[in-house]
């Protein structure tokens, strides 16, 4: 039943609010994007062949086309075309929309719903909702140098879960990947929004296919792709005597693809968050809590799998243009299931902001971080472990 929700819930979609665009109007062009340049400094212990200052920027172009029906129907596309390290441009979300007294649906390349709206601790230092920007600064390839195989630098990039946990173990969001989806969020009712998403597969996007039940990581220590991928959660968000408070849960479910060979045990998706943020005159606090369990691992004889988790704490205080604020971030995964043990980092994080004019913004940030990993002990590869301190300024645009 579930493989067939790919094609009957586009056309109820479309057989709900097709009747609702009584009379078209002009469509209307928005443009929009940020842009960021980000200059690092890191010492660390593990620093073998490593520099200490790096820079990097990154630019991303909305472009929505977007009309209003007389009856108050809002319909439209959006695609969102990111700089990536080629340099090339690529469209990282493409989607069409349609907003009403339904709530919104969203059929394309895009977040899932909890990955918009998921709430943890106050980190408005950081650009954009990229909390982790520290992974960039702490070491290539995972930490290990492609030359000689000897490590240098933490390890705590790449998610065992691969498309689906993202690219380190400190994200604090529950995500499925930018595969393409049908996505439902519902009218905002006393402050609570219900949403859910489902995904065919998450390695697929805008124009491919992709029905093959088996894919090429079969055989693997784990696998980043789950097909059939459900989620349902809910957010509130509503003020009280000044008080803003603003929570989140979800639910993400899915079947690991390659499951189903003979000699493996991958184990299905299964991951959850909630987070909460409070906020009044200024001073917010607030964490969330990130699960995957076992998703993604393989658990054949002969493999050490753990369980994948991130959570956050911190506070920040904001005071007309300056915005102030520490955070602790904690993730832990299994890092090489062929290696008995697991991975982990204690992230220790300060930050301060400051808006120049409307939509410009500078910010700086310190962080400490200590990473334990179970590869430490193989042999000629030296020590995984790694210590450091990495110091991040930035420049913030947002049009």
């Amino acid at each position: 039943m579930k493989h067939h929700l790919a094609l009957w819930v586009p056309g109820v979609v479309t057989a709900l609010v097709a009747p609702m665009a009584a009379a078209q109007t002009k469509f209307e062009l928005k443009i929009g994007g940020d842009y960021l340049f980000e200059a690092g400094y890191t010492s660390q212990n593990r620093d073998q062949n490593l520099r200490t200052t790096e820079m990097l920027n990154r630019f991303r172009l909305v472009i929505t086309p977007v009309a209003k029906a007389d009856n108050g129907l809002e319909y439209g596309a959006r695609v969102r075309l990111l700089n990536s390290s080629d340099p090339t441009f690529a469209a990282d979300r493409a989607y069409i929309f349609a907003i009403g007294s339904f709530g919104e649906v969203r059929l394309g390349q895009t977040n899932t719903f909890n990955d918009v709206v998921y709430a943890t601790a106050p980190m408005d230092y950081m650009p954009l909702t990229s909390y982790d920007r520290i992974v960039n600064y702490v070491g290539p390839n995972n930490g290990q140098q492609i030359l000689n195989g000897r490590y240098s630098g933490a390890d705590f990039k790449g998610g065992i879960a691969g498309t689906v946990r993202g690219s380190n173990i400190i994200s604090v969001s529950l995500a499925d990947s930018n595969a393409t989806k049908v996505e439902y969020f519902s009218p905002r009712i006393a402050g609570l929004q219900l949403g859910a998403s489902y995904t065919p597969r998450s390695d697929s996007s805008n124009t491919d296919v992709q029905r093959v039940e088996i894919n090429n990581a079969a055989t693997s220590a784990a696998t980043g792709v789950f097909g059939d991928t459900v989620e349902i959660g809910a957010n509130y968000n509503r003020t009280f005597s000044g008080v803003n408070i603003q929570g989140s849960a979800a639910h993400l479910w899915g079947t690991a693809v390659g499951r189903n060979v003979a000699t493996d045990r991958y184990k299905d998706l299964r991951a959850w968050q909630a987070g909460l943020q409070v906020e009044y005159a200024g001073l917010a606090a607030g964490g969330s809590y990130t699960y995957y369990g076992k998703s993604g691992q393989n658990e054949i004889a002969g493999n050490y799998t753990e369980s994948t988790r991130t959570w956050t704490a911190g506070v920040q205080y904001s005071f007309g243009a300056y915005i102030v604020g520490a955070n602790y971030k904690y993730g832990q995964d299994p890092g090489s299931i062929t290696v008995r043990g697991k991975r982990k980092v204690d992230v220790y994080e300060f930050g301060a902001a400051y808006t120049v004019a409307p939509g410009l913004m500078l910010q700086a940030q310190y962080d400490h971080y200590v990473a334990d990993s179970d590869k430490s002990n193989l042999t000629g590869a030296g020590s995984a472990d790694d210590e450091g301190n990495v110091a991040l300024v930035r420049t913030v645009l947002k049009f």
